[in-house]
């Protein structure tokens, strides 16, 4: 399923908020995955007068795109509840 997501403020700041939510009240799990771990530790966020955040890939240290990737799920799985994976329908391949 494509749906449209923006890389500005309003895009964002829903699912930031959300994601910073769920990191606070430990409710999200990324199996102690070592480069999502450093992505998160390079993240720095840039915030509007009105006080939405996005992340800010200029002043971050390093890479962040799998902490953006995951801005983008949530916005998928909270807005987007019907859209099904490819592989809910074919399931996972796996090669040996």
């Amino acid at each position: 399923t494509m749906v449209q997501f923006g890389q500005g403020f309003a895009s964002m700041n829903p699912q930031m908020k959300e994601l910073e939510r769920l990191v606070l009240s430990k409710k999200i799990r990324h199996g102690n995955n070592p480069v999502l771990t450093w992505m998160a530790d390079n993240l720095t966020a840039r915030m509007d007068p009105a006080g939405n955040i996005k992340p800010d890939k200029e002043k971050s240290r390093e890479k962040i795109d799998g902490i953006v990737a995951l801005v983008m799920a949530l916005d998928l799985a909270l807005r987007h509840p019907e859209a099904k994976s490819v592989y809910s329908k074919r399931g996972i391949r796996v090669l040996d």
